[in-house]
């Protein structure tokens, strides 16, 4: 099975997964509420206020690394057919940790000390709002990479191979 980064990155698919990924953030982002929703708000207007086009060239910089994190999940949806939203979904934090690790560690490796600071602002509440945009994540991946076809194939059994 191929690697989800294959699909994500790919010179003709790259353009397009980077788009959608700038209006999940941005629908995320907008849908924040409450106190931590306007921390994130704020940090989101100041990221994007420092240089125009920031978004799309952070995400366009993680697609890779954030794909590596996401291919397991992918991988055992293809294995298993469980609905991709549905794992995500089941598996939020472990999925909202496993990209949050690359978003830490290139925070923590940042000479720009606005975006640190700004980063670490909102860092503490990060990991709910990323495991409420799992069903949006698995609808990016949905969109750019193939997911099941079971009119091709048998489902897998339930219960798992014979013995």
């Amino acid at each position: 099975m191929a690697h989800l980064s294959e699909h994500l990155t790919a010179p003709g698919a790259r353009p397009a997964v980077v788009s959608d990924a700038c209006a999940l953030v941005d629908h995320e982002v907008g849908r924040t509420s409450g106190v931590s929703g306007l921390a994130i708000r704020s940090a989101y207007r100041v990221l994007t206020g420092v240089r125009p086009g920031m978004v799309a060239s952070a995400i366009d910089g993680l697609l890779a690394p954030f794909a590596d994190q996401l291919d397991p999940f992918y991988q055992e949806h293809l294995a298993t057919g469980q609905p991709l939203a549905d794992l995500l979904q089941a598996q939020r934090t472990s999925m909202a940790e496993a990209l949050l690790s690359i978003t830490d560690d290139r925070a923590d490796r940042t000479s720009n000390r606005t975006l640190r600071r700004t980063y670490q602002r909102v860092r503490g509440s990060a990991r709910q709002h990323v495991e409420a945009a799992a069903p949006g994540i698995a609808g990016l991946i949905a969109a750019h990479a193939p997911g099941i076809d079971w009119s091709e194939q048998s489902p897998p059994d339930p219960a798992g191979p014979p013995d």
